[in-house]
């Protein structure tokens, strides 16, 4: 958002009468140190507003820091959370909408593993991190075998890989196990199964399936941070008192020709 002030200017009307240049520069301070404070309040309410937010989310923010010559702070989204996903995962909860993919779902999707239309979920056998996500290396574990990682056409899954997996660890009492596809739809589908993607563990007892990921149909979000407000509310509250504060420390170091 660009931050507009819709509080009492005369402040800021009279210091560009008294000297246009250090109210400039004064301008640009406090621009700039209302739209920390802004990031810092909106950071707050995601804390309250989400589960467990992971670091990446708190630090989801960025600010473009106002100059001396355009006198104007931006708080927003980072446009990127990923090479594949080129959309911020927070903005669907300010505004409302489809959950945009992430990196894992992306390569998911660019393969056929899973339609357009559908996100991947940790399933209940899925090894989660402190923040309820889906370990990275599970992750980077499942798009190998699945042979989703590719580099300039190179395929970096191999057979080696899914026979050490297959055969497990007889001294730790690692079962071997694949990964397995239940698709949407098609060729395959397991209709008692939900669509996702299992492991088949092979014991001395026989076979089971444990969900790894599940696919399920594209999430909607209603808005519940807010954003424009919480930061349209510091800028009113914080940007006179922070220009008032600039514009005296400005003043009192100018020299007399300024």
């Amino acid at each position: 958002m660009k931050m507009s002030i819709s509080s009492d200017m005369s402040i800021v009307r009279q210091a560009f009468l008294t000297s246009s240049k250090q109210a400039t520069y004064a301008a640009m301070v406090a621009l700039n140190a209302t739209a920390e404070k802004g990031r810092v309040a909106v950071v707050k309410e995601m804390r309250s507003v989400f589960d467990r937010p992971t670091p990446w989310v708190l630090n989801s923010l960025r600010i473009k820091y106002a100059s001396r010559t355009k006198l104007m702070a931006e708080l927003a989204h980072k446009d990127r959370n990923s090479a594949e996903s080129s959309r911020s995962m927070v903005a669907p909860h300010v505004t409302g909408g489809e959950r945009h993919f992430k990196a894992m779902e992306a390569r998911l999707l660019g393969t056929g593993l899973i339609p357009k239309g559908y996100n991947a979920v940790p399933g209940g056998a899925a090894k989660l991190n402190a923040n309820g996500n889906m370990s990275p290396g599970q992750i980077t574990q499942v798009l190998n075998v699945l042979g989703t990682y590719t580099e300039a056409g190179y395929n970096k899954a191999n057979s080696k890989t899914v026979t050490r997996l297959a055969k497990g660890r007889v001294k730790k009492n690692i079962y071997g196990f694949v990964y397995w596809v239940n698709p949407v739809s098609g060729p395959g589908r397991q209709r008692h199964l939900q669509p996702g993607v299992y492991q088949r563990v092979t014991t001395g007892f026989g076979s089971s399936l444990k969900p790894i990921l599940i696919f399920v149909r594209q999430a909607r979000y209603r808005p519940r941070l807010d954003f424009f407000g919480i930061a349209q509310t510091t800028v009113d509250k914080e940007f006179p008192a922070e220009f008032g504060k600039a514009f005296s420390a400005a003043m009192a170091t100018a020299t007399p020709s300024n």
